[in-house]
C-alpha cells in the first residue's frame, strides 16, 4: 500500500515529461527586419551585434555576418515591450486598490476611483521599471555539445535511493 503513491508519482513523471524541442530552423522566429538582435555562437565564443538585415528558416543574416541553425547558437532579441511592465501593474494597483477597503470606497460612486487610481498609478510605475530596464530577450536557442542534456537531446529522469539510519527516501532528478 505504502508503494502505490510513489509509482503513481513515477508514472506521472514519466508519462508528463517530453522530449526538449530544438529548433532546428529560423522559422519561429519572433523577431522583425531591423532589429537589434545579438547572435553568440557557443562552439567560437563569438558574439554579433546589429540589426537583423534577413531571415529565412535556413539562414539569418546581421550586418554582412550569415548565420545558419547549428548547436550551440544562440539569438536574443534586444529590448523588452513596456506593454508587459503596465499590464502587471495594473493588476498589482487593483489587487492593491480592492485590498484596501477604505470606508469612503463604500460609497457607490467612490468605488471605481479606489479601484482605477491605484491601478493606474502602479501601470505608470510597471511601466517605468520596464522602460528603464534595458535587457534581452532570447528568442532562439539550440543546444550545443556542452550543454547538459543526454546524448539523444531528450529529456531524462533520474531515481536514487536515500537511505540512512534516520530516514528512508527516494530523490527524483528531471532534468528537460
Amino acid at each position: 500500500m505504502h508503494r502505490s503513491p510513489l509509482a503513481l508519482t513515477v508514472a506521472l513523471t514519466l508519462g508528463l515529461s517530453s522530449p526538449a524541442s530544438a529548433q532546428d530552423d529560423f522559422s519561429r522566429l519572433k523577431v522583425k527586419l531591423g532589429q537589434i538582435v545579438y547572435v553568440t555562437d557557443a562552439s567560437t565564443g563569438v558574439e554579433v551585434s546589429g540589426p537583423l538585415t534577413s531571415v529565412t528558416p535556413r539562414d539569418l543574416s546581421i550586418d554582412g555576418y550569415r548565420f545558419q541553425p547549428k548547436p550551440g547558437l544562440k539569438i536574443e532579441r534586444a529590448g523588452d515591450s513596456v506593454w508587459d511592465g503596465a499590464a502587471l501593474g495594473f493588476g498589482v494597483g487593483l489587487l492593491y486598490g480592492g485590498a484596501l477597503v477604505l470606508p469612503e470606497c463604500f460609497a457607490p460612486r467612490s468605488r471605481t476611483g479606489c479601484l482605477l487610481g491605484p491601478a493606474i498609478g502602479f501601470a505608470a510605475i510597471g511601466a517605468l521599471i520596464d522602460y528603464a530596464t534595458v535587457g534581452r530577450t532570447t528568442i532562439y536557442e539550440r543546444a550545443g555539445p556542452s550543454t547538459r542534456t543526454n546524448a539523444l537531446g531528450r529529456s531524462s529522469l533520474r531515481i536514487m535511493p536515500e537511505v540512512d539510519a534516520h530516514r528512508k527516501a527516494i530523490a527524483m532528478a528531471i532534468r528537460f
